[in-house]
C-alpha cells in the first residue's frame, strides 16, 4: 500500500500547489475587478493613480523577480538536502543535486525575464 501511496502523493503535490496559487491569483484579480465595477456602478470616478496601483497587482515583471528568487531558494534547499543526505549515503548527492538543478535553472530563467523586462516601458 505504501509503495503506491507515496508516489501518488509525491506527484500530486506539485499540481495541487500550482492549482492553489492559480486559484488565489484569480481571486485577487476578480476582487480588484469587482471593486472597480462597484465603484463605477455607484457613480464614483476612477482616478488614473488607482488604475495604475491596481495594475501593479498583476505586474508580470515584479512577479518574475519573485518567482526567480523563490525557485533559486527552492533549488538551493534541495542542494543542501542532498549534501545532508549525502553525508549518510554518498550515492545520494548527485541525484539530489540533479533534482536541485531544475528549480535553479527555472529561477535563473525568471531572473533573466525580469532583467530583460525591467527596463521596458509599459504599452
Amino acid at each position: 500500500m505504501e509503495d503506491v501511496l507515496v508516489p501518488i502523493v509525491l506527484f500530486s503535490v506539485l499540481p495541487v500547489c500550482i492549482w492553489l496559487v492559480s486559484l488565489f491569483n484569480y481571486k485577487k484579480r476578480l476582487t480588484a475587478h469587482e471593486t472597480v465595477r462597484h465603484a463605477i456602478d455607484s457613480g464614483q470616478t476612477i482616478s488614473p493613480e488607482l488604475i495604475e496601483k491596481m495594475s501593479l497587482l498583476v505586474d508580470p515583471v515584479r512577479a518574475d523577480l519573485r518567482r526567480g528568487v523563490l525557485f533559486i531558494a527552492f533549488g538551493a534547499a534541495f542542494g543542501v538536502l542532498g549534501l545532508m543526505v549525502g553525508q549518510q549515503d554518498g550515492d545520494a548527492i548527485m541525484p539530489m543535486i540533479g533534482v536541485a538543478s531544475f528549480p535553479v535553472f527555472l529561477g535563473l530563467a525568471y531572473l533573466g525575464l525580469w532583467a530583460f523586462g525591467h527596463g521596458r516601458k509599459p504599452a
